[in-house]
């Protein structure tokens, strides 16, 4: 890259040319729509930090998996792709929802089941109309042909989310009766593949691991989180779906409880906060932020705000005062997030000493048995890393909670949100109240009418 190119693009990031003000507004607006005790929430994300989460439906309601556990309707997979034009309309919609930068997940059932061209074509639109887009798949178009991702990161992809478990019906080499730890082998190919594709292709690219809790895997969920930890370099964030009865679902609801973030805090090894921050309403999330700290064969984990804690409270207070709030750096390149950074540093100075203080207090408020061994690794030029990551829960609605005074709280206050008819709507509505299926029938009916006045006009008359 040229020097004047990458000074325009520090200088692009530092100002971000109204893209800051722009999210502002975004924030601002899904703030005030939601409801008044959830507004108080210390630490409330929604509407603060974010717009929400978004994601598209109907780009090809199809998969050729048959799991267990799946919010697809039984109309899916006779349902053709949405035509182009019809993508678009939705990014759109979702633009002008989250504003610059919006969180986008790109789903339906099985994007990666279109054609690469086709995929990467949206991937790009997404991009050039400002949005951040994740693919969500189950990966195994990935496994038979790596060449598929590389195509979507140099078209612009940053993200991606890879769903495995025990509730996956069709992926290759897994048995029906395989439990996690025969999963584990999948994992391990699908890190493997996530750091080969960034070495060829020489772009930066985000993994999530995507996971469904059933009754008969939750036991299994610390061995996951051990996994986690150890590969938090490929995949840095992991998100656990406790299974909710919608689509075609077939094994039964897990409820919301506290033995799931138990077992999850069992393969941290650490009694987590299991509220860093709160995204809209707190019975649907559950979210830890924290850093995994490797050098040789020792790993640390350290919380990003511990639970009753005053002073990390009081961290994150000052953090939200300032010029983070509302601050994303995923989608940029590297000399543009250079200058997000130095952006962010001259609105909010306070932050260069702020952080550091936090810091050195983190480090010396608690066991620092392992602090000369990390040192001794580092200066020895060995083996060490620091990286961000994040666990969540998310609590996804049956069909049969819909109609409750709590469901209607919950979707007031709704942080994952989809494009329909020109408004946004619940991801728990969609599934849950049947609009995914209704969706489904009007594009069926749709395409089949145009497909009949296409053979009426090439027919002789």
């Amino acid at each position: 890259m040229k020097l004047g190119t990458t000074l325009g693009a520090i200088w692009q990031g530092a100002v971000e040319l109204g893209g800051a003000k722009k999210r502002e507004e975004a924030r601002r607006r899904v703030f005030a729509e939601l409801p008044e005790e959830i507004r108080r929430i210390r630490h409330q994300w929604l509407g603060t930090m974010s717009a929400g989460c978004t994601a598209t439906h109907g780009l090809y309601e199809a998969c050729d998996f048959s799991c267990t556990a799946c919010y697809l309707p039984n109309t899916a997979n006779s349902t053709p792709p949405l035509p182009f034009e019809e993508v678009k309309t939705q990014l759109d919609q979702i633009r002008a929802h989250t504003g610059p930068s919006g969180s986008l997940q790109l789903t339906a059932g099985e994007v990666t089941l279109l054609p690469v061209a086709e995929l990467a074509r949206i991937v790009r639109y997404a991009r050039d109309i400002g949005l951040d887009p994740m693919v969500m798949t189950h990966g195994q178009t990935f496994a038979k042909d790596p060449g598929y991702l590389h195509t979507l990161m140099r078209a612009g992809l940053q993200k991606v989310g890879i769903h495995m478990d025990t509730t996956q019906r069709g992926r290759i080499g897994q048995a029906k009766d395989a439990r996690e730890v025969d999963v584990m082998r999948t994992r391990d190919a699908f890190a493997a593949l996530i750091r080969e594709a960034r070495e060829i292709t020489g772009q930066r690219l985000y993994a999530a691991h995507t996971f469904t809790v059933t009754k008969d895997n939750i036991a299994e969920v610390p061995e996951v989180m051990r996994w986690f930890l150890r590969n938090v370099d490929a995949f840095r964030l992991i998100s656990l779906q406790p299974t909710a009865e919608v689509g075609r679902t077939r094994v039964e609801a897990l409820a919301r409880s506290g033995d799931l973030w138990a077992r999850v805090c069992e393969g941290i090894g650490l009694p987590l906060n299991s509220h860093t921050f709160t995204m809209g309403h707190p019975d649907c999330n559950s979210v830890c932020l924290f850093f995994v700290i490797r050098f040789g064969d020792e790993i640390r984990v350290m919380e990003v705000k511990r639970e009753s804690k005053a002073i990390d409270a009081h961290f994150v207070d000052e953090l939200l005062s300032g010029a983070f709030q509302g601050f994303y750096s995923d989608d940029a390149d590297l000399p543009e997030l250079v200058g997000r950074w130095l952006g962010l540093f001259a609105r909010s100075p306070k932050y260069l000493w702020q952080w550091p203080a936090y810091s050195m207090y983190r480090l010396t408020d608690g066991n620092l048995s392992w602090l000369p061994r990390f040192l001794k690794t580092v200066f020895a030029n060995g083996d060490w890393q620091i990286t961000p990551a994040a666990i969540v829960v998310h609590s996804f609605m049956s069909s049969s909670e819909l109609g409750t005074e709590r469901a209607k709280e919950r979707l007031a206050s709704c942080s994952f949100k989809v494009p329909v008819d020109g408004e946004m709507v619940s991801m728990c509505e969609l599934n849950g109240a049947g609009i995914r299926e209704q969706q489904n029938r009007k594009l069926q009916e749709r395409l089949v009418s145009l497909s009949t006045v296409q053979r009426r006009r090439a027919s002789p008359s």
